[in-house]
């Protein structure tokens, strides 16, 4: 009996060892707190930094802010502002003149708050003190005054000044009287503002490179002319490029209403990318990539940007060509610039902890003066960087084979003497689970059927996104045809639902 207890003692005190070990293995010192397993755990970082020197918490650095009393006016804090009925005529030609609700926009102070979106980690994160200067540019167009302003007075009022090296805005042409002598007196008490002015309409792709070509910072800082730049948002991009001049940056894109100008926080998690119709797409990290997440300040691999924000050291932007100056207006700059980031040694990341919102239009509001110059666009893109995956393209696309690309030389003998990989290793390495190619076979296909009441789902002709009906299977697929593919798709062809 004594032998037996003895035992009995010694398995349990091997038990209650192996136990602790594990929880403090998996909890750490302060015990374990019941997050999900998709919660992620803020890093511990070093005080300094082996290449950049010594370390800031990210909340230290100071901007201008910090010493400006911002009025608790309409939209404060991100607030939503409704146009009240008798606006409504105001609101509707806000609306025909710019594509969003310039009305409304107009009674949100230029300087107004908005909220904090970043995740708690990002606010304890720690950044090198001395980083690159960035030169941000913002190109526009016939632009309202108080989203072209409010996109200014973000960047300088909540960017670190010793970072901030000037903001070079682009006019592409405007004939708005607002945007003229008004505006060049309006910015030159503002301080670091480099005017630049076309001569005629060039487009937003030639004109971020004249932009870029004005610009002196050591990375240039690419934004649309309707955002707005939150806390703490430069820091995080600029460290990523010190670390690695070869790498394109993006923050995180918050949404910012086009109605109500209200401010919304959306994913940090995701990763950009395209169908073979070159629709731009967005598809989250895995969840087996997110388990083994331990830092949600970490940096996210991206196989495409979105286009419309994004940093990138100046001197490699010139080595990669910067835009193909062969492109028209605007459509698949963002598809050549990434495919060549990837292709060409250098790589591309979302940022989480750099936040900025903005405004998607409701509609363009104007014209463009080449009515074809996205095909061409795209077609340059496929013959230059896709190889043999260029049909895959003009299979969806069909009318794409028909376009001139016009000279397409001097890319070819970029790519050439940049010596950059294939496509196809862009898609086994780089976009290999977010493009779903021929070679990757469907999980299922079909309609999806209960046995017991012969329902299938259908999708009742309406366009992705639209809800699903549940009606009398008839066996004639088409509207009752479903597939689930390898990235965990519920779709019909391209189109997703939702469901």
């Amino acid at each position: 009996m004594r032998f037996k207890l003895k035992r009995t003692c010694k398995c349990l005190a091997l038990l209650v060892t192996c136990t602790v070990v594990y929880l403090f293995a998996n909890c750490g010192l302060n015990g374990c707190s019941g997050r999900s397993e998709y919660e992620l755990e803020p890093i511990h970082v070093a005080d300094t930094h082996p290449k950049l020197g010594q370390m800031l918490n990210v909340e230290d650095f100071w901007t201008p802010e910090k010493n400006k009393i911002v009025p608790n006016g309409p939209g404060s804090n991100g607030a939503p502002v409704e146009t009240e009925s008798e606006n409504q005529e105001a609101k509707d030609r806000a609306y025909s003149e710019y594509g969003f609700n310039q009305f409304i926009s107009d009674k949100i102070s230029l300087e107004r708050s908005i909220k904090d979106t970043r995740h708690s980690a990002c606010k304890e994160r720690k950044y090198p003190q001395n980083l690159p200067k960035a030169s941000v540019v913002i190109v526009f167009h016939n632009e309202g005054w108080s989203t072209l302003l409010r996109t200014v007075h973000s960047v300088i009022n909540r960017s670190p000044p010793h970072m901030l090296q000037e903001i070079v805005m682009v006019d592409d042409y405007s004939d708005k009287e607002h945007l003229k002598k008004r505006l060049d007196d309006y910015t030159k008490k503002l301080g670091k503002i480099k005017m630049v002015r076309t001569d005629e309409r060039v487009g937003l792709i030639k004109a971020r490179s004249i932009g870029a070509d004005n610009a002196v910072g050591d990375v240039v800082l690419f934004l649309d002319a309707h955002c707005e730049a939150n806390l703490g948002w430069l820091p995080p991009l600029l460290e990523r490029i010190a670390l690695d001049r070869r790498t394109a940056v993006c923050p995180t894109i918050d949404f910012i209403d086009h109605n109500t100008f209200e401010y919304k926080p959306m994913d940090p998690y995701i990763r950009g990318t395209f169908n073979w119709r070159f629709d731009y797409k967005e598809r989250p990290v895995r969840p087996e990539e997110m388990k083994k997440r331990k830092d949600p300040t970490q940096e996210v691999r991206s196989p495409v940007m979105a286009g419309g924000l994004f940093a990138i050291n100046r001197e490699f932007f010139k080595e990669l060509g910067q835009y193909d100056p062969g492109m028209f207006i605007w459509g698949g700059e963002q598809y050549e610039l990434s495919f060549k980031l990837w292709q060409c040694g250098g790589q591309l990341e979302n940022i989480p902890c750099s936040r900025v919102g903005h405004v998607y239009r409701h509609h363009v509001p104007y014209s463009y003066p080449k009515a074809d110059a996205t095909l061409i666009n795209f077609r340059r893109v496929a013959e230059v960087w896709m190889d043999e995956y260029k049909e895959w393209l003009y299979d969806k696309k069909p009318e794409l084979r028909n376009v001139d690309p016009g000279d397409i030389s001097d890319r070819i003998a970029l790519r050439k003497r940049l010596k950059c990989k294939s496509f196809k290793w862009y898609m086994e390495n780089v976009a290999n689970d977010t493009v779903r190619s021929i070679y990757e076979p469907l999980r299922a296909s079909g309609p999806v059927r209960n046995p017991s009441t012969n329902l299938c789902f259908d999708s009742m002709g309406r366009k992705a996104g639209g809800e699903l009906g549940l009606v009398t299977c008839h066996g004639l697929m088409g509207n009752q045809a479903f597939q689930f593919t390898f990235l965990d798709e519920f779709r019909q062809d391209e189109g997703l639902l939702g469901c």
